[in-house]
């Protein structure tokens, strides 16, 4: 029986030559470099939350008012957000993904499905259906527990 430490250190061994062959394949924005990792996330958040407000932003990335004031900065910079005022309360600032920044999510997107179908074609259904109930017990792990207290850790 393996122990946590002899897991951590074999997937720690794993995942950088899995992104390495993943990062092989997959030509897009992120993986030339021209968005973060935050960024990425960023995008990600706003293709499913599509005009938040820089409140609502700041706390789904984890962070202050003002590190999300620049981040939302740096990717209107790219053309990948854009900023309104709120017709309801001036004061609000709306942020959402530009008609750039939904190409560039769908494009990422489809390479990441494209990828992750050819990963898991020759797998069998089963292994593909545990992998998946695995990473599910992690997310629901993280998530925030009714109260808002984290999930429990083991």
């Amino acid at each position: 029986m393996m122990t946590a430490t002899q897991f951590a250190d074999r997937l720690l061994d794993l995942m950088p030559k899995l992104m390495k062959e993943i990062h092989v394949y997959e030509r897009n924005f992120f993986t030339r470099g021209n968005i973060t990792f935050p960024q990425l996330w960023a995008l990600d958040f706003l293709r499913e939350h599509p005009a938040c407000t820089m409140h609502q932003f700041a706390h789904a990335m984890h962070s202050q008012q003002s590190t999300a004031t620049g981040l939302v900065d740096r990717m209107a910079r790219l053309k990948l957000v854009r900023r309104e005022r709120s017709r309801k309360d001036r004061r609000v600032v709306l942020v959402s993904l530009s008609a750039n920044g939904r190409a560039v999510v769908r494009q990422i997107n489809g390479q990441r499905r494209k990828m992750t179908v050819r990963m898991f074609s020759r797998m069998t259904p089963r292994d593909r259906t545990r992998y998946l109930d695995i990473l599910e017990r992690l997310v629901q792990q993280f998530s925030p527990a009714p109260g808002g207290a984290k999930g429990r850790r083991e």
